[in-house]
């Protein structure tokens, strides 16, 4: 075993497989993944590969904590989205009235703090805790938008890790991961292709078209991030992007790569607040109306960005993934 060991959080996720892809192919790294249910086909893929797989749950602090145990690095992702998908998030909210998405960052936030606990009992062993967080909405946008929790959740823990761990922290990088170019594929009709009866096509998204967004291909690029972050010193916040675009240029060169005619058009947010119900519609469109508005860092003067970290940061490009992104199912 290598004396190095790396831990990421959620290994079947994208950001924490993006993480163990590339320390498995550096070579000198002995590298573990946490997952709810090692025996699961998604996970054994990762130990047919070579990850450690440990059984973990983000809501049990203490198997994290033996998750975590004789760590160089960890790597720490909470998982929003998961949480509103789970059943008995739904039934909760059904029987108490309180939105979804409310629920999910009430446990978002438990998780963050369960990462960061566990993360700091490895202390001795420690050399860098990346944790992945994201802007504070209702901070940066002075209180205009308060319902994008998945943002708001995750910087909590940074306040938390702060406040709570100040050894821990002076070992910690912070990575703001972009937003996902993958999400065409998550919602129909929101922020993907769809092609008009005269052949062109229109990408719809309830925010402005000239704003310029913070683009990633997460499963791709998390762990380049994190393999730069550690060439470098800790404390460092970098907004893990690997293209900064507007949706005008984005569709544009979309349409470019593919050989037709595509535009961007603006959704009304209420479009999307009706179609998504349990508060997250109002939640997708806060977000898109914040970084449109504010950009996807809020415009915090204490973000890096990848160019600017002093070391190489080999980022997988918007136009490489539209050139090698399967689109049949929209062309």
């Amino acid at each position: 075993m290598a004396n190095k060991i790396i831990t990421t959080v959620g290994v079947t996720g994208k950001q924490g497989s993006s993480v163990s892809e590339v320390f498995l192919k550096e070579g000198s790294w002995h590298v573990r993944g946490t997952t709810r249910d090692p025996s699961k086909p998604s996970s054994q893929v990762w130990a047919d590969k070579g990850v450690e797989l440990v059984q973990a749950d983000l809501n049990d602090a203490s198997s994290l904590k033996t998750a975590f145990a004789g760590s160089t690095v960890i790597y720490g992702v909470t998982d929003f989205w998961g949480v509103t998908i789970d059943p008995k998030i739904h039934e909760k909210a059904a029987s108490t009235g309180t939105p979804v998405n409310v629920l999910a960052y009430e446990v978002e936030v438990q998780q963050g703090r369960n990462i960061i606990d566990a993360a700091n009992a490895t202390i001795d062993t420690l050399d860098r805790f990346v944790l992945s967080t994201l802007s504070p909405t209702s901070k940066w946008s002075n209180g205009k938008y308060t319902h994008n929790y998945h943002f708001d959740a995750k910087w909590e823990a940074v306040k938390y890790l702060k406040a709570t761990y100040p050894e821990l922290a002076k070992k910690t990088s912070y990575l703001q991961v972009a937003l996902y170019v993958t999400n065409w594929k998550a919602l129909a009709g929101l922020g993907r292709p769809e092609k008009q009866p005269d052949g062109t096509f229109v990408w719809r998204v309830p925010t402005l078209g000239d704003a310029p967004v913070a683009m990633v291909d997460a499963s791709r690029d998390t762990g380049v991030f994190v393999n730069a972050l550690l060439q470098v010193e800790p404390g460092i916040h970098l907004l893990g992007c690997s293209d900064v675009l507007s949706w005008n240029e984005f569709a544009a060169l979309w349409g470019k790569i593919h050989g037709v005619t595509s535009r961007f058009e603006s959704l009304d947010r209420k479009v999307l607040e009706d179609a998504v119900p349990g508060g997250i519609g109002e939640e997708l469109a806060d977000m898109f109306a914040y970084i449109g508005e504010f950009g996807y860092d809020g415009g915090d003067p204490g973000v890096t960005y990848p160019k600017d970290l002093g070391v190489d940061v080999p980022v997988y490009t918007v136009e490489q993934y539209f050139k090698e992104e399967d689109w049949s199912e929209v062309l």
